[in-house]
C-alpha cells in the first residue's frame, strides 16, 4: 500500500481522503484532490555537457561563445536551451554561472598499496585544502572521502570544512594493506609460468611433460583470471554506487580515482610477453612454436575455442593457438561494464580524474618479483586502460605515468575553474538507453574535452539512486525535516511481514508557490529497503502534488503531510532510507533508519 495525508489540525481543510492502493509496487493510484494526488507527470530532461577547451598549446579558450560549439545526439544535432562558461570564487562577472562543485576522493585499497597511497596523501590534502579554500557562498566547494577494501567505507561526506576533510582522508591513509585471493595466486602463477618458460626456451624438442606442464600453468593461469576479474567486477560495482549516490548532488562533481589500476581484460597483454620470451619475434607465440614442432597437445585439450574443456575421448594434437586462449579470456572481459559506468556517470555530471600514484608499482605487477624478469616482461594485464578510459569518456583527466603528481592537479584545478556548460532538452527517451554526445568546435583548431555519452535517466530514478546512497553509504541530509513517524507490521503470508512505514514532511519547510489562489508544490518520496541477508527491495515511489488554498495557508503551513509505504519483509534486522525531492526547491532529503521485525 502507499497512501499520503495532511496531518496537523486537519479539521480547518476538510477530511484528508483515504490512502491510495495499488496492485503491485511503484504503481500509482490516485488519492484525491483535497490535499494532493499521486500520479505520474510528463517530465523534460535537460541534457548538461560540461566542455573544456583549448588551443593547439594547451592554453584555456576562455572568450568562446554559443555558436563555436555545435552538439549532436546520438548523431542528431540539438539546440542549445543554454548556455554559459563557469565562474570560479570571486570573479564579479554578471553573465557566468556560479554553481557548486562536488570533490569525491576514493581510494581503491583492493587495487592500491598502502605505500602507494601514502605517498601522494600530502599532494591530495594541498589540492583539497586549495579547493574549499576557494569555494565562496556564490561557488561553493564541497569534498568527500570514499574507500572501497571489499566494503564501501564512507569516511567523510561532502563538506565545505577541510579540518573535517583531513580528518577523512587520514583515516584512509590508516586503513591497512588489503590483500585480495589474487595475489596469492598470481605469484604462484608467476613462478609456474616462468619456469616453463625457462624450460621451452631450454630445449629444442618438446616432451609430453612440457605440454602437461603448459596445461597446468594455463590452468593456474584461468583461475587468476577468474579471481582477477571478480575483483574487477566488485570495483566497477562500488565505484558505480558511489556515482549514482551523487545523482541529484547539483552542480559539477569531480571524481578522482585513486589506484594502481585495475583490468578490463585480464591477461590482454600475455601473450605479447610470451612471444618476447620465447618466440623472440612477433609473429609468433610460444603455443605456436610448440605446434610447429609437431609436439601432440595431451589428452583434455579440445580446439579451438573450448581450450579449456575436458574430454577424455580426444586425443592428438589441438589448436593451442593465442587467439583460442584469447577467446577462452574473453569470458572475463569488463570492457562493456566500463564504458556504461563512464556512461552513468556522465549522467550525474561526474567526470573522472584516475589518478595512478607513481612511487610503487604493486597492482601493476610483472610475471616476475624478480628484477631481470620484470625487464623482460611487462604486466600480465592493462592495468592503466580503464583509468584512461573512465577519464576520457567522462571530459576528465588521467594520470598514470610520471613522477611530477603537482602537475596533474595543476591542470585538474584549471579544469575547473575554466569550463562551459551546454544543455539541451531531451523531449522523449527510453529509459536507461545510451546516447552517444558529439561536439563539433568552431574554429576546428580548438581542442575539446567532453563527455563522449550518457545514460537517459528520468527524476524518478536520480532519487532512487540517491536514496540507495544513504541506504549503502549512510550519506544522509535532510533540510526538509523528513521524519519516519512509524515502523508497524502485521503477519504476512510465507514467512513475510507487511511493514508499514510512516513519513512526515513539515510544509513550512517546502517552497510552496503562490499561483491562481492556491499554494503549490510537487514533492516526490522515494523509500528503499535492505534486508538482512543483503537483498536491495525495489523502491517504492509516490509523486504528490500539492495545492492548499491561500485562504487556509496560514494554518496549513504549521501542520505536516504524511506517506506511507507497504514492503513484504521477512523476519530479522534490516535498514530502510526515505528519500525526498522538492520540485519548486530544487532540493532534497535522505534519511535512513535501522529496524527489526520480531
Amino acid at each position: 500500500m502507499i497512501g499520503a495525508t495532511l496531518l496537523g489540525t486537519v479539521l480547518a481543510l476538510g477530511t484528508p481522503p483515504a490512502p491510495a492502493t495499488v496492485t503491485e509496487a511503484g504503481q500509482e493510484a490516485p488519492l484525491g484532490r483535497g490535499v494532493g494526488e499521486l500520479s505520474d507527470v510528463v517530465e523534460v530532461t535537460v541534457v548538461n555537457v560540461d566542455v573544456v577547451a583549448t588551443d593547439r598549446n594547451g592554453r584555456p579558450a576562455n572568450d568562446l561563445a554559443r555558436q563555436n560549439f555545435r552538439v549532436f545526439d546520438n548523431g542528431a544535432p540539438v539546440e542549445l536551451s543554454y548556455f554559459g562558461r563557469g565562474a570560479e570564487a570571486g570573479d564579479a562577472a554578471p553573465d557566468l554561472l556560479r554553481e557548486p562543485l562536488s570533490i569525491t576522493f576514493f581510494f581503491d585499497n583492493t587495487h592500491l598499496s598502502a605505500a602507494s597511497r601514502s605517498a601522494v596523501m600530502d599532494q591530495i590534502k594541498d589540492f583539497a585544502r586549495g579547493q574549499l579554500d576557494a569555494g565562496d557562498r556564490s561557488v561553493p566547494v564541497y569534498a568527500m572521502v570514499v574507500a572501497f577494501d571489499g566494503e564501501l567505507r564512507l569516511l567523510q561526506d561532502l563538506t565545505t570544512d577541510y579540518i573535517a576533510l583531513a580528518q577523512g582522508l587520514n583515516r584512509a591513509e590508516a586503513a591497512h594493506q588489503v590483500f585480495t585471493e589474487a595475489q596469492g595466486l598470481k605469484r604462484r602463477s608467476q613462478e609456474s609460468f616462468l619456469q616453463l618458460m625457462d624450460q621451452l626456451n631450454a630445449r629444442r624438442q618438446q616432451s609430453a611433460g612440457s605440454i602437461g606442464a603448459l596445461r597446468a600453468t594455463l590452468a593456474e593461469l584461468l583461475a587468476y583470471a577468474r579471481v582477477v576479474h571478480q575483483d574487477s567486477a566488485r570495483t566497477a560495482d562500488a565505484i558505480e554506487q558511489v556515482v549514482e549516490s551523487l545523482a541529484l548532488v547539483p552542480g559539477r562533481k569531480a571524481f578522482f580515482l585513486i589506484s594502481d589500476g585495475f583490468a578490463a581484460r585480464p591477461f590482454d597483454r600475455l601473450l605479447q610477453n610470451v612471444q618476447k620470451r620465447v618466440a623472440g619475434r612477433r609473429e609468433e607465440t610460444g603455443i605456436e612454436l610448440m605446434q610447429n614442432r609437431e609436439v601432440d597437445a595431451p589428452e583434455g585439450f579440445d580446439a579451438p575455442n573450448n581450450l579449456y574443456t575436458r574430454n577424455s575421448n580426444i586425443q592428438g594434437t589441438a589448436a593451442l593457438t593465442a587467439t583460442s586462449f584469447q577467446q577462452h579470456l574473453s569470458t572475463f572481459d569488463l570492457s562493456d561494464r566500463y564504458t556504461g559506468l563512464a556512461a552513468r556517470a556522465n549522467s550525474h555530471r561526474v567526470s573522472f580524474y584516475a589518478f595512478k600514484p607513481p612511487e610503487v608499482e604493486v597492482a601493476a605487477a610483472a610475471l616476475s618479483e624478480r628484477v631481470s624478469d620484470q625487464q623482460k616482461l611487462t604486466y600480465l594485464s592493462d592495468l592503466r586502460g580503464v583509468l584512461n578510459g573512465l577519464a576520457h569518456d567522462t571530459g576528465g583527466r588521467a594520470w598514470v605515468s610520471g613522477r611530477n603528481v603537482e602537475t596533474f592537479f595543476d591542470q585538474v584545478a584549471e579544469d575547473l575553474r575554466s569550463y562551459y556548460s551546454l544543455g539541451y532538452v531531451l523531449d522523449e527517451f527510453v529509459e536507461g538507453s545510451i546516447h552517444e554526445v558529439r561536439i563539433r568546435p568552431r574554429p576546428r583548431n580548438l581542442r575539446l574535452r567532453h563527455r563522449t555519452s550518457y545514460v537517459a535517466r528520468s527524476l524518478r530514478e536520480r532519487l532512487a539512486e540517491r536514496t540507495v546512497g544513504a541506504l549503502l553509504l549512510g550519506w544522509t541530509e535532510n533540510p526538509h525535516g523528513l521524519h519516519i513517524d512509524s515502523i508497524q507490521w502485521d503477519t504476512g503470508g510465507g514467512g513475510f511481514y507487511d511493514v508499514d512505514f510512516t513519513v512526515s514532511v513539515p510544509l513550512d519547510k517546502l517552497v510552496m508557490v503562490e499561483q491562481a489562489g492556491e499554494r503549490t508544490d510537487q514533492v516526490r518520496v522515494v523509500a528503499v529497503v535492505l534486508t538482512e541477508d543483503g537483498e536491495q527491495l525495489a523502491p517504492s515511489h509516490i509523486v504528490l502534488p500539492l495545492a492548499i488554498p491561500d485562504r487556509d495557508w496560514a494554518e496549513a503551513r504549521d501542520q505536516f503531510f504524511a506517506v506511507s509505504f507497504e514492503y513484504p519483509i521477512p523476519r530479522g534486522s534490516h535498514r530502510v532510507a526515505i528519500g525526498l525531492w522538492d520540485e519548486n526547491g530544487g532540493n532534497g532529503s535522505y534519511i535512513r533508519r535501522e529496524f527489526s521485525v520480531r
